[in-house]
């Protein structure tokens, strides 16, 4: 005669528990070792928005100067150019 065993009414043997168990801290392990890595691309993404926000502003502030220097040279140009037709009108 041939009886079968139910095991879904007994409890799981402890190394099968155990071996679950070891799962589990390994994944909580995997787990935060990806939260530290997800906080610190987070971290890099911050500084790397403050670096290019900087390197904008130095940007427009070298484009608004070389503006700047620009119209200087240009004033500093036709004022010459006036000065030398006054040089010319003296020497006739």
């Amino acid at each position: 005669m041939l009886v079968a065993c139910d095991r879904r009414s007994e409890s799981p043997p402890a190394a099968s528990s155990a071996a679950l168990e070891a799962q589990q801290a390994a994944y909580n392990q995997q787990v935060k070792r990806a939260n530290a890595q997800l906080q610190a691309q987070e971290e890099m993404y911050k500084r790397a928005d403050a670096l290019l926000t900087t390197q904008e502003q130095m940007l427009k502030r070298q484009q608004d100067d070389f503006a700047r220097f620009e119209k200087i040279l240009d004033t500093w140009e036709t004022q010459q150019k006036q000065y030398q037709k006054y040089l010319d009108s003296l020497t006739k």
